[in-house]
């Protein structure tokens, strides 16, 4: 029926990515969690490194580009989990695939979606955990430049995970085994590209990584996830 009907009425794809994406956000503004959830773990456990450690500005500032990108990651993962699970639930994935636009857009969507819930308010939350962790103002552009490029990687991989176990009743620690491994390269890149700028050295090598890696993982991963929303739904 749905075939049908997409058949007689024209639809513009970009209209439909579109509204899945504000459809997305709508709900994420609604539940507020999705946002929040993830800058407050990143507050209270930046706020337990001093009392953990007992140390100085400088001895903070020397973990900073590790603390900060391994909070990101961390944060980022609490959400990933609802990316295709309520979905799925409610029926929502069959008529994706059904529809007139290709699959893989409507993954991108949905990863896009994410990413403005959750990566990008964690860069622009970044500076405030910045501060607390004493890393100096010169290396600020480049954190947040690191953070621009690797969070929508974040959620394009996490979205092939999510993709995975949306069938799963409690999938969420399977997503963090299956992501984990793959978003290594962006966590080492992110943190090289801050410390060297901690260091007064040029972070352009490790910036273009994580841009190839981004590249990367716009070309492929809205397939793969598309693959495994197939799999599921047979």
């Amino acid at each position: 029926m749905i075939r049908h009907i997409n058949d007689m009425i024209p639809v513009k794809p970009a209209t439909v990515l579109w509204a899945l994406i504000r459809r997305d956000l709508l709900l994420g503004v609604r539940q507020k969690s999705q946002i929040y959830q993830p800058l407050v773990f990143q507050l209270l456990v930046v706020t337990m490194f001093p009392l953990g450690l007992g140390a100085g500005a400088k001895t903070l500032a020397s973990i900073a580009p590790a603390v900060i990108w391994v909070l990101a990651l961390l944060a980022s993962l609490l959400t990933l989990d609802h990316i295709f699970k309520v979905d799925h639930e409610d029926g929502s994935l069959e008529t994706y695939a059904l529809s007139a636009v290709p699959l893989p857009a409507s993954v991108l969507a949905k990863a896009t979606a994410h990413w403005l819930l959750t990566g990008l308010p964690l860069t622009v939350f970044s500076p405030i955990i910045a501060v607390l962790m004493h890393l100096p103002e010169s290396a600020f552009g480049v954190m947040m430049g690191s953070l621009l490029l690797g969070t929508p990687t974040i959620s394009l991989i996490g979205a092939m995970g999510s993709a995975l176990t949306m069938s799963l009743r409690h999938g969420g620690l399977l997503l963090t085994v299956l992501v984990m491994p793959l978003l290594a390269p962006v966590l080492i890149f992110g943190a090289s590209a801050i410390l060297e700028s901690t260091l007064g050295n040029s972070a352009s090598g490790q910036l273009l990584a994580l841009t190839a890696i981004l590249v990367f993982s716009l070309t492929l991963v809205p397939f793969a996830a598309a693959t495994a929303i197939r799999i599921n739904l047979e």
